[in-house]
């Protein structure tokens, strides 16, 4: 099969010769497949044999369709590595030299001459021909964070689910909508470069993720590429949204995302959409295709309820609960990870004695630090620990006249 070049798409790769019979433009209508040109081209003189003279018709109407037909991922931003690093929460507009303008401009381009007139295909590379089938991730050139191959040893997208997940933005419209709970490092590999490891957040860390979900065969399944940007690089472009959870991707599929309590859901719709073959003066057949998209919330539902609506009667409606456990449940949910997952549990060693507040000689003592079975750390900065002690140490002064009294606790030193 035909796949797209390492940065755009080389027109070599998505055309066919054609004898001299057929010319002109072909139009397929809503469906692009070998059927759909066979109809279209019934009862003129043009026949599929003499579009695609030897060769496999089925094979070359395929690979026109999936990658002659639409506008690919690549081609938005011109490269694997850009793409690769901005799903990941990096890339220039995160880590660049230039000012958030300048790289988000190829972008801002695209939005506002094609976004809303383009079919944008599923993101796959040249770059991952080779890397994927040698390493489990299947005979295809998906990028890892978007493995939709079901058969793959490694495929993600069981679910049919991606999420993006943002903490920080560009601008002072940060939305922050969600509470991270945890993340299983080892689901996300190829994004974090770690085998196995796990994270535990707190929930106060300002988050904002949103995802869509799709069935097979269905509108969704078709406008899956559109939804992916909308949610992803349109989100930097325009909102500035940027960084990703540490530890894990920015945008992946949702079995490599972290647990959350919810999430917005978005998604893509088209109408009008028309396909066309068009054979040159030369006998050479390209694709080509008009839609007209528009890009919304799910009509209310947040994305458990999108993935619970759209996924009724299978496992995908129940397995959602394990990555978007509902707000106000990480602190539950947090207990059973690192309980019946890590063998974990959070809780006070018996190790170590807290002596903050403890009475000694009839005064009330703050601790300020430790070592031992007494440990408590003073502040990295030894400019802040300096002037915690000294504020400590003159607040006696106003009501005793004199600094406030030191009391050393040592169970396992003697006087010497």
């Amino acid at each position: 099969m035909t796949r797209i070049s390492i940065s755009a798409l080389t027109m070599a790769l998505l055309i066919r010769r054609s004898d001299a019979v057929c010319s002109g433009d072909i139009t397929l209508g809503a469906t692009c497949d070998l059927a759909s040109l066979e109809a279209a081209i019934a009862g003129t003189t043009c026949t599929v044999a003499e579009l695609f003279p030897g060769e496999d018709a089925a094979t070359a109407v395929e690979d026109l369709c999936e990658y002659g037909a639409p506008t690919q991922f690549v081609e938005i931003q011109g490269t694997y590595q850009l793409d690769k690093r901005a799903m990941n929460g990096g890339g220039d507009v995160k880590d660049g030299e230039n000012t958030f303008d300048i790289d988000v401009a190829r972008l801002k381009r695209f939005i506002d001459n094609d976004m809303d007139n383009k079919l944008i295909a599923w993101p796959e590379y040249a770059q991952r021909e080779e890397y994927n089938p040698d390493n489990g991730y299947g005979d295809n050139g998906y990028m890892t964070n978007f493995n939709i191959d079901k058969e793959a040893e490694k495929g993600s997208c069981q679910m049919n689910t991606v999420m993006c997940c943002y903490i920080e933005s560009e601008f002072d419209n940060f939305v922050d909508n969600t509470d991270v709970c945890h993340h299983d490092l080892a689901n996300s590999p190829q994004s974090n470069h770690i085998k196995a490891g796990w994270s535990v957040f707190s929930g106060d860390e300002p988050a904002n993720c949103m995802g869509f979900t799709w069935k097979e065969g269905d509108a969704s399944d078709t406008y899956k590429g559109n939804t992916l940007f909308y949610a992803s690089l349109y989100q930097t472009a325009m909102n500035g949204y940027m960084s990703n959870v540490p530890g894990a991707p920015m945008c992946a599929c949702m079995e490599q995302m972290p647990v959350v309590t919810e999430a917005a859901c978005v998604t893509a719709t088209g109408s009008n959409l028309k396909y066309q073959f068009t054979v040159d003066s030369d006998g050479e057949v390209s694709a080509t295709h008009s839609v007209s998209m528009a890009y919304s919330d799910c009509g209310g539902n947040d994305l458990k309820a999108q993935v619970k609506a759209v996924h009724a009667g299978t496992s995908i409606e129940t397995d959602i609960d394990e990555y978007l456990v509902g707000a106000g449940n990480c602190e539950l949910e947090n207990a059973d990870y690192l309980n019946e997952e890590q063998l974990l549990v959070t809780g006070v060693s018996s190790r170590f004695s807290d002596i903050d507040g403890a009475v000694e000689e009839g005064r009330t003592w703050k601790q300020v630090f430790g070592e031992g079975v007494f440990f408590l750390p003073p502040h990295l900065d030894a400019a802040e620990a300096d002037e915690e002690m000294r504020t400590l140490m003159e607040a006696c002064i106003p009501t005793l006249g004199r600094y406030c009294m030191l009391l050393r606790k040592c169970p396992s030193c003697t006087s010497e």
